[in-house]
């Protein structure tokens, strides 16, 4: 695929001695949303955490094969710098020990933010893209861990963002937040897609056709196939993605 942003090629991962990937390739391209959907099981959250090697954070996990960005293999990459460029926001939120403002503020500060002004803007734009401006702008001093899980959510999301990442990735991003947030966070990233490569792992065949612009099809860890959404949906070409997307297993 042409001006591929993010690259895979052969990918294995394993889990202790369990291999969960099996030899996946794709390539994913710049800009726009790119679904991945699946049973459970399927190793879609691993996949996810190849691309910034969160992976490697968890104990006896390990992977083989090429995952490359902008055409660099990502193990070039110094681990911050990979992680601020690539960032992921995961299915049940992590919120850190401060205001709902210094949630947002922190990692710009990390790398040098320190203009008052300038912080303020980001963090009011970041929430606003995370949907959560409204619900917390009088109260942004507030320790973000007490906040309602879905709000936490959006925290995570909006601190995600903060960091201004040229790949946003998110693992279900909706499983904690209510149906009419969901559908404003959606709108959110079909504005983002034209800033940003969004790779979105969603257990809602429904969502993934409403904002997708191409989706993979995983299952037992395999790549079954790939390609623009409403062919995947309308006319799947392998009978296990026409049973999975109807219902049939899952």
């Amino acid at each position: 695929m042409s001006d591929a942003h993010i690259s895979v090629r052969n990918l294995r991962a394993s889990h202790g001695p369990k291999e969960v990937l099996h030899g996946l390739s794709l390539s994913i391209p710049r800009g726009g949303i790119y679904g991945i959907i699946g049973p459970a099981g399927s190793a879609k959250t691993t996949f996810l955490t190849c691309l910034n090697r969160t992976l490697q954070l968890v104990p006896r996990a390990s992977s083989v094969g090429e995952v490359s960005l902008n055409g660099i293999p990502v193990s070039n990459f110094e681990i911050n710098d990979l992680r601020r460029r690539v960032a992921m926001v995961l299915p049940l939120p992590v919120g850190l020990p401060m205001s709902i403002y210094d949630n947002v503020a922190f990692a710009p500060r990390m790398v040098g933010m320190h203009n008052k002004g300038e912080l303020d803007a980001l963090v009011e734009r970041c929430l606003t893209q995370a949907a959560l401006w409204d619900e917390v702008k009088d109260r942004l001093d507030q320790l973000g861990t007490k906040l309602s899980g879905g709000q936490q959510q959006r925290l995570t999301l909006a601190r995600a963002l903060s960091t201004e990442p040229e790949v946003l990735c998110l693992d279900e991003f909706s499983i904690a937040i209510d149906p009419v947030t969901t559908m404003r966070i959606e709108s959110v990233l079909v504005e983002l897609k034209s800033e940003m490569t969004i790779v979105l792992v969603t257990n809602l065949l429904a969502q993934a056709r409403r904002i997708a612009d191409r989706t993979a099809f995983f299952l037992n860890g395999n790549l079954v196939e790939e390609g623009p959404t409403e062919e995947l949906f309308v006319a799947p070409t392998d009978p296990r993605t026409h049973d999975y997307i109807h219902g049939k297993f899952g």
